[in-house]
């Protein structure tokens, strides 16, 4: 089976009808219905190509570069064929556990704009999100997940009973055959553990006025330019509050988990969000990027809704100091169960601006349950 031959669908859903009732959707409603989505076109380049005009439109570009590269990266756009100024890459640090870790970074693209150039030693590739042959998605648009009945308690207090309505992949259209090599085999097989914490990121990407093709760009540069097979995240949430499942889980048709989960028994598929954090590890990114802004406050609240859903699923107390335990070396590492990513690796995200208040507008908040 050739990876472009493979008949791309949605992981079913139907399974989640269990854990919790539909709820009004944030965002534009999605049927529940076959989608065509365009497929992603990319163009790389090499780290020494200097100005770089592609041969098509493209609304991205995506720097990645060896961790070990020290030079600060920065780009600059070409457009009415004059160069514009530097400016500086807001590079991540992330990873599967089992490969070397990479820096990235995904850079909108000015509108009108022909040509790049990236100083720092980066590999780089531009992307199309929009005029790429018609990809053919059938599948639920959107599911939900809810806590179990009676709500939750936790060291902190009695919970109610969260929710959160997600926009399943078929919805904002990934492209499933990214996940398996040209003979069929799944690039990235599921692994569950017990979840331990939760690492709140954002994608350093200023977003576009389509939030869905701004997910697959994200999702292209991991499961194909890395060749990771998948995105490294389990939970992406928009500026409008829209939340989209992420990492692939199987197809029991629950995002996250290995199946329906519970209190102290809630295992997580492991994503590449946290490198040598993985396990256990539940990824939630922001769409955006907070070096020098905040998030929407819709952002911000729907942010607060997953982060509870997650502890009540679950059964981690959001206001706990917890000692992460690596399942595989026993390495163990104090941490919060509520994490910015900063706070595993040295990396700029989830953005300084967003970074300095995220213990009250966030973490005060899902500890508090309400408001």
């Amino acid at each position: 089976m050739r990876r472009r031959s493979f008949l791309a669908s949605s992981t079913a859903l139907a399974g989640l009808t269990a854990l919790g009732t539909a709820l009004p959707a944030r965002g534009p409603a999605l049927a529940d219905t076959a989608l065509e989505i365009p497929r992603v076109m990319a163009e790389p380049a090499s780290a020494a190509a200097g100005l770089v005009r592609p041969d098509t439109r493209f609304d991205v570009v995506t720097v990645t570069r060896p961790v070990t590269t020290r030079t600060e990266p920065a780009i600059r756009f070409e457009t009415g064929g004059v160069l514009g100024a530097w400016e500086p890459v807001h590079l991540h640090t992330s990873g599967r556990d089992d490969r070397d870790p990479v820096s990235s970074a995904v850079v909108r693209a000015p509108e009108g704009a022909t040509g790049y150039e990236v100083r720092g030693g980066a590999q780089t590739s531009a992307l199309n999100l929009s005029d790429g042959e018609a990809l053919r998605l059938d599948g639920p648009a959107r599911t939900s997940l809810s806590a179990p009945d009676g709500g939750y308690q936790t060291l902190s207090g009695p919970y109610g009973r969260p929710s959160a309505r997600f926009v399943t992949r078929a919805g904002w259209g990934a492209d499933e055959s990214y996940r398996f090599d040209d003979e069929g085999n799944d690039l990235w097989p599921a692994e569950f553990h017990p979840v331990q914490a939760l690492t709140v990121h954002h994608t350093a990407l200023a977003t576009s006025g389509d939030h869905a093709a701004d997910v697959r760009a994200v999702y292209h540069l991991h499961a194909v330019q890395l060749a990771w097979g998948d995105i490294g995240y389990h939970v992406l949430i928009d500026p409008d509050g829209v939340v989209y499942e992420g990492r692939h889980s199987g197809g029991d048709g629950v995002p996250v988990f290995s199946g329906r989960p519970r209190p102290g028994r809630a295992a997580s598929v492991t994503a590449g969000h946290a490198y040598t954090f993985n396990h256990g590890n539940v990824g939630v990114c922001l769409l955006g990027d907070f070096t020098d802004e905040l998030p929407t406050q819709a952002a911000r609240d729907s942010l607060v809704d997953v982060l509870r859903l997650l502890c009540a699923v679950t059964g981690a107390d959001p206001a706990a100091e917890i000692e992460y335990v690596h399942p595989g070396t026993g390495a163990r590492t104090p941490a919060r169960t509520i994490s910015r990513h900063r706070d595993w690796l040295d990396t700029e995200c989830p953005g300084n601006a967003f970074s300095e208040v995220f213990d009250t507008e966030i973490r005060q908040r899902v500890v508090r349950g309400r408001g």
